[in-house]
């Protein structure tokens, strides 16, 4: 049976702090090989623009990458780092992307996120525009590892349920949100969101938020937590640091989909309906 887990983090823009915190979680997990290790939004940098330009890297090519590589290695695990500033074509903006690493330390998938948060939230920073700062990507993400199909997503993709049904079809068992959620917004929506996206996929959902505040300004809701394919929460971290963990029992999972087939059901995936009878 595998295994998922995930770290809540509150991380902060100095990358080496960062590091050392995630790597003092990862000995809290059970020693358990080859498991799945999933960190939030942010994991490694979280700040302004500017700390983004400043930490980006080429993809698969750089010290931060190399230390999230050693940790994936050490603990041997699969570790999947929910967002880290890859660079783009475009000199002031980066791709905002979740890294897998393999237990062998190398880098097996990654994901540019495609939704990005421009909005008006009643909190302390009010207004959100992350794309002065990241480039969206334009590509879907899975991977069949260890015997299991997971899909990739990034915090804002939660408010889209096609890209969820497109990884379901695709054959995800597991997927994965990563997030950096406000409080306001994560208060009122984080978790039906996460367990519509369950229900309505009949997969796992993994999401890991950031929890916790990170400045005057900035606060994140928390809440990371596994939910099963009947849309069930396994597991809940509220605020502040920690980890959890939970088992995949694909017999479940492949007995809801038996008893209710909505994948087979579907009838609008790639068509129109029409509007007169």
């Amino acid at each position: 049976m595998n295994n998922v887990s995930l770290i809540q983090l509150i991380s902060c823009s100095k990358s080496a702090d960062n590091l050392a915190r995630i790597e003092q979680l990862l000995y809290q997990l059970a020693p358990k090989p080859k498991q799945w290790v999933l960190l939030p939004e942010n994991a490694i940098i979280f700040g302004v623009k500017q700390d983004y330009l400043a930490a980006r890297e080429k993809l698969g090519d750089g010290p931060l990458q190399d230390a999230l590589a050693k940790l994936a290695q050490r603990f041997n695990i699969y570790l999947v780092c929910g967002s880290f500033p890859i660079e783009s074509e475009e000199a002031d903006r980066v791709y905002t992307s979740s890294l897998v690493f393999s237990p062998q330390g190398q880098l097996i998938k990654h994901y540019h996120k495609l939704h990005l948060f421009d909005a008006q939230v009643a909190d302390g920073k009010g207004s959100y525009r992350e794309s002065a700062t990241f480039k969206p990507g334009n590509q879907l993400a899975y991977l069949h590892e260890n015997g299991l199909t997971l899909g990739l997503t990034i915090c804002y993709d939660l408010r889209f349920p096609a890209l969820f049904q497109q990884l379901r079809q695709a054959g995800a068992q597991v997927i994965f949100v990563p997030a950096a959620f406000t409080y306001v917004t994560g208060k009122a929506h984080w978790l039906p969101l996460l367990q519509a996206r369950a229900i309505e996929t009949q997969c796992y959902i993994v999401a890991a938020n950031q929890g916790g505040d990170h400045s005057k300004e900035r606060q994140t809701w928390g809440h990371s937590c596994i939910i099963d394919p009947w849309g069930e929460i396994v597991d809940q971290l509220e605020l502040g640091e920690g980890v959890l963990s939970a088992a995949v029992d694909l017999t479940k999972l492949d007995d809801i989909r038996r008893r209710m087939p909505v994948m087979e059901h579907q009838r609008i995936v790639g068509q129109r309906l029409n509007e007169k009878d």
